[in-house]
């Protein structure tokens, strides 16, 4: 008997659905499946809820590859899916025309994301170039915001957020709809493309970013395929696992010491790392840019080739 979760970061949202369904078959063989979502099993609070019934065995379908659990059986499903680039990207999109420094682009209106929309909007509007479909005038929409986990984590950041609202919906996409019915990369990357050669560097805001994950989705690729740099708010040591897998990263133009927290800690350094950037003229933002064209190239190389690392050793 298998049933699927809809995992957020710290919560799942079917929560009643799921504890029905345990309840219903104690005893017997059960599967969990993350929806195809990389989230942490025990940030979403799985593993506590398992612990409290009687399972002859039980599977966790998941495509985290940092998934573990010593009781529970974990099946490894498409950890990969979204790397699964299959069309060059057109030569004259891998340019910079320096209208802008900042680019962040969402479907979800996760904490982190727009807390980094409002720092962006509020401290950097004319540099920054932001793309958030959620219309907060809509209610079914409304219900998506993360405002409480925002002033949880950051009140400067929610106060922010008060001065914005009202500028929400920004649509940079040429449907209107985030992900209408696309599979793989290539469809969200053809959404987006044409306004990246706009900003200089992505800020990433990637969907689980707490607890053991590591779940690469098409907001880390895009930047890749569009040979933009990027500053990543995502998992723990996420910058650490795309080197393991053979890609490069920017350590040697900023810091990526962020990379070694989570949460509000990570959120913040994140913050501080885009003013510092801010404070840089065009000119060096230029000279840095043409400076790790390398990188930039050896990354749009490996995903083309699809000869990337698929084995990561979990970093303890």
């Amino acid at each position: 008997m298998q049933f699927t979760i809809i995992p957020a970061d710290t919560y799942i949202w079917n929560i009643s659905e799921l504890n029905k369904f345990l309840i219903d078959h104690q005893g017997k063989d059960i599967e969990i499946s993350t929806n195809q979502e990389g989230c942490c099993c025990y940030s979403i609070g799985l593993y506590k809820l398992l612990d409290q019934f009687k399972f002859n065995n039980v599977t966790i379908k998941t495509p985290n590859p940092l998934e573990y659990h010593t009781n529970y059986s974990i099946k490894l499903e498409w950890p990969w899916k979204f790397l699964n680039v299959k069309k060059e990207i057109e030569t004259e999109l891998h340019t910079w025309n320096k209208s802008k420094i900042f680019g962040t682009i969402y479907g979800r209106p996760l904490w982190h994301r727009i807390g980094i929309a409002s720092h962006l909007m509020t401290r950097h509007d004319e540099s920054s170039l932001v793309g958030c479909l959620c219309d907060p005038t809509v209610m079914d929409n409304r219900e998506l915001f993360e405002t409480n986990e925002l002033f949880k984590h950051d009140i400067s950041s929610f106060q922010n957020f008060g001065n914005i609202i009202n500028r929400l919906p920004l649509n940079l996409t040429d449907v209107d709809i985030y992900t209408p019915g696309q599979q793989n990369t290539d469809g969200y990357v053809n959404q987006t493309k044409r306004i990246y050669e706009n900003f200089f560097v992505d800020v990433v805001a990637e969907t689980f970013t707490t607890g053991d994950c590591f779940f690469v989705t098409e907001k880390t690729v895009r930047p890749m395929l569009l040979k933009k740099p990027m500053i990543l708010m995502a998992s723990k040591d996420y910058i650490d696992y795309l080197l393991q897998m053979g890609f490069q990263t920017f350590y040697e133009f900023w810091s990526e010491d962020y990379d070694g927290y989570q949460g509000r800690e990570r959120y913040m350094k994140i913050l501080a790392l885009i003013d510092e950037l801010a404070k840089k003229s065009k000119k060096e933002l230029e000279e840095m840019y043409q400076a790790m064209q390398p990188i930039l190239d050896h990354n749009y190389n490996l995903l083309l080739t699809q000869s990337y690392n698929k084995t990561i050793t979990k970093i303890i």
